[in-house]
């Protein structure tokens, strides 16, 4: 069976570091996405200098003004611009790990989104990635030979950061008998275009961070028949420290929007305006 195309979608909002870490990962993947789609929530001169500065030749650069959270529109229109029969979608702040693309393909079935999920170091080794002065190769390498030092660090999720090859015996065990029942998180996960597109993308009524770019989508995807398969410890992304802008009020705000859309399974403010 052939791979499919697959393009890695990179929703970002200021934090080039983080980028350029990004794009160094999977421009050195062991299988090179066919289209990277950086969709950025606002037009910062310091992201369009460095991409414009790029010699790779798959790269797409697509941005909007920065008028307040709106990373479900910009989604969007990465999703309409990629030529890809298979997307991955991670966070600006997100670095995967060297195997990321590759694991996901292996992965991937019909009818089926991957879930994945973070490790979150704390300051320190959010600090030194951010530096240089440890690669996201070498980090990998050594997780578990620093895994007091992660622990001491306040990494969250430290259990996220450990990796087996999609097909490992290992991996199969864990998700037979310890993940029965996944979930997108909008940090780290995939699925065929054409899923999406059934669903008529996100729903760009969301309008703050939570809710709309995993937990929506996800409810919608499962209505039409696509299941969720996990593809933690496969598939890995190391979530890089800030500070948090989630709270109790947007998380209360988003739940209620999303109670009156629960009988919507096709979404109306989408990949097209119904």
């Amino acid at each position: 069976m052939l791979s499919p195309s697959v393009a890695v979608i990179v929703a970002i909002y200021k934090d080039l570091k983080a980028l350029q870490l990004i794009i160094e990962s999977l421009e050195s993947q062991t299988k090179i996405p066919d289209e990277i789609i950086i969709a950025e929530d606002a037009q910062h001169l310091n992201i369009k200098e460095y991409v414009d500065s790029l010699n790779y030749n798959n790269i797409i650069h697509l941005s909007q003004e920065d008028i307040g959270w709106r990373k479900e529109k910009i989604l969007n229109k990465a999703i309409e611009t990629s030529k890809s029969d298979y997307l991955i979608f991670i966070d600006g702040d997100c670095i995967p790990y060297h195997n990321f693309v590759k694991a996901n393909i292996e992965l991937s079935e019909p009818n089926t989104a991957l879930c994945g999920r973070r490790s979150e170091p704390g300051e320190g080794f959010s600090e030194k990635l951010r530096k240089g002065k440890i690669s996201i190769k070498k980090f990998e390498k050594s997780y578990l030979l620093n895994y007091f030092k992660l622990m001491k660090d306040k990494t969250r999720h430290i259990e996220e950061g450990i990796v087996f090859s999609p097909n490992s015996l290992i991996l199969k065990i864990l998700n037979k008998f310890g993940r029965k029942d996944s979930h997108i998180v909008g940090c780290n996960w995939s699925c065929y275009k054409k899923d999406l597109v059934t669903i008529n993308g996100y729903d760009e009524d969301f309008i703050l961070p939570t809710t709309g770019e995993d937990t929506d989508v996800e409810r919608r995807l499962r209505h039409f028949g696509v299941r969720m398969k996990s593809s933690r410890n496969a598939a890995a992304v190391v979530h890089l420290h800030h500070i948090s802008i989630f709270n109790k009020e947007i998380a209360s705000q988003t739940e209620a929007l999303m109670e009156t859309k629960k009988d919507i399974y096709v979404c109306k403010n989408g990949l097209k305006k119904l």
